[in-house]
């Protein structure tokens, strides 16, 4: 876990308090920068400084969590041996003011140059963004004091969790596998398959939801679990239960949206049974009333996703649509798009592709999402990783051509236990780091290998669930994810 260095307040003078936190690039609390971490120029602290890209709106952004509402004092320390670059502060995402960053006389010359906000008790997202197209200053770190007691935080903002690595996994068979009776052990004990990925530190889960799941040639009529149709298995009322188990276990819900009947995937992309016959401005309708009822029953039930994927493995097709018809393609995406943004704007969204490798087509993929009119609205692109071509370096051209091209954070969506290392390593050395996590599917019951054995209806861990738990220490993270302590007397068990 980084070091946050505490600052007196005497320093400061114009905020009385002894509260401070300085978020450098490689602590907690740094998010991104649309542009580079650099070191070629001397004096900076820390393992470099963010230096944006030179064009309006480039910018990089800070997460800190107050313990009070209040005035507080944004310190940047930068340099700068050109012309003032000044740059719009944004906190929240809504503009708070305009600082200068003056000419320091060379980019080995550092100085400070301060300004007051307005922060929120809890998380608060911070945006330094460029005002012209010279772009900012080269920021060496971000210092936060005020009234409150400050922290660097996670890297969300409004509630949204996003922890600096994810470590996540694809449980939504739990249901299904608890319908039949099957269990879940941890070194002889009984405990929630939740509360074993917590225990191993797993901080973050993915659960895939369908619009119409018992209707005709829906997912009750294609199930794989070894579970009987007796239920609506992945509709909105699961989905609710199984993220309020996961909610309560402290870790962070990605909710993917199938936009089907049944399973999306590569070649299976079909358009929900309610859907048949609608115009395309009918379809878009649906497709956002749809979202946004799921989603608006999930923020009145306290269990609202941290992150949203609106489609799945969307290489060619979505509800039907070839991506050949932009318009229909687009328009069910960021139809779904829209209503996340609607219900939070600091959710984070992320559009998934099932095969990210050149062979997959993966780079004329990126240029229509982002590219085209209109682009997809997207955050983060997140990619199957289960085949690779020469040892994930596939995966690393790719990913990192996202980073490069498109200034956008990348994941792995789905892996399964035999490439363990190589996806979390891959995705872990991404440039700037923009690789923010992974997520297995389906680990009780899905790949050649599993962390778990299976026998007389009980999920038991093996050798290889303790390596999750090594790659979370590796990543910085606690184990458990969640301290037992905050989790007794709760229904995380």
């Amino acid at each position: 876990m980084s070091t946050l260095v505490a600052v007196s307040a005497a320093l400061w003078g114009t905020v009385a308090s002894a509260q401070a936190v300085t978020i450098q690039e490689n602590t907690a609390g740094f998010c991104s920068v649309q542009g580079s971490v650099d070191s070629n120029h001397s004096g900076f602290t820390g393992s470099g400084f963010a230096n944006a890209d030179n064009a309006v709106g480039a910018g990089v952004d800070w997460s800190v969590n107050v313990s009070a509402s209040g005035v507080y004092q944004l310190q940047w320390r930068y340099a700068n041996s050109a012309s003032d670059r000044p740059g719009s502060v944004r906190i929240n995402g809504v503009n708070a003011t305009t600082v200068g960053f003056p000419s320091t006389g060379a980019w080995n010359s550092w100085t400070v140059v301060n300004t007051t906000v307005n922060l929120n008790a809890g998380g608060n997202r911070i945006r330094l963004e460029a005002t012209t197209s010279a772009g900012l200053a080269n920021v060496d770190s971000l210092t936060v004091t005020g009234g409150g007691t400050v922290q660097a935080d996670s890297c969300g903002s409004g509630g949204v969790f996003r922890p600096s690595y994810i470590l996540g996994a694809d449980i939504s068979w739990t249901h299904e596998q608890e319908s039949i009776g099957r269990r879940y052990s941890d070194n002889g004990q009984f405990k929630s398959i939740e509360r074993i990925l917590v225990d191993h530190g797993f901080n973050y889960i993915r659960i895939r939801t369908f619009v119409c799941p018992q209707c005709p040639g829906g997912y009750l009529d294609n199930l794989y679990s070894g579970a009987g149709p007796t239920e609506n298995w992945n509709d909105t009322a699961h989905t609710i239960s199984l993220a309020r188990r996961v909610k309560t276990c402290g870790m962070g819900v990605f909710l993917s949206f199938h936009l089907s009947d049944t399973w999306a995937s590569i070649g299976h992309q079909y358009r929900p049974s309610q859907w048949q016959g609608m115009s395309d401005s009918q379809i878009r309708t649906a497709s956002y009333n749809y979202s946004k009822g799921v989603l608006d029953q999930m923020v009145a039930a306290g269990v609202k996703p941290d992150m949203v994927q609106c489609g799945n493995e969307n290489n060619t097709h979505i509800s039907g649509y070839s991506y050949n018809n932009w318009a229909g393609f687009s328009g069910v995406m960021n139809s779904c798009l829209r209503a996340v943004r609607d219900t939070d704007p600091n959710i984070i969204t992320v559009v998934h592709h099932g095969r990210p490798r050149p062979d997959g087509d993966f780079p004329n993929w990126l240029n229509r999402m982002f590219a085209s009119n209109p682009p997809i609205d997207a955050d983060v692109v997140c990619g199957s990783t289960y085949g690779t071509t020469n040892n994930g370096a596939d995966w690393r051209d790719m990913f990192t051509s996202v980073i490069t091209n498109w200034r956008k954070p990348v994941m792995s969506c789905e892996y399964t236990n035999v490439r363990r290392d190589l996806v979390n390593s891959t995705i872990r050395n991404m440039p700037n780091n923009m690789g923010w996590g992974t997520f297995i599917w389906e680990p009780t019951a899905w790949g050649d290998t599993k962390p778990f054995n299976f026998s007389n209806n009980v999920y038991s861990t093996n050798a290889d669930m303790d390596q999750y738990a090594r790659i979370a220490r590796e990543a910085g993270l606690p184990v458990p994810s969640k301290p037992a302590s905050q989790l007794a007397g709760t229904t995380c068990q």
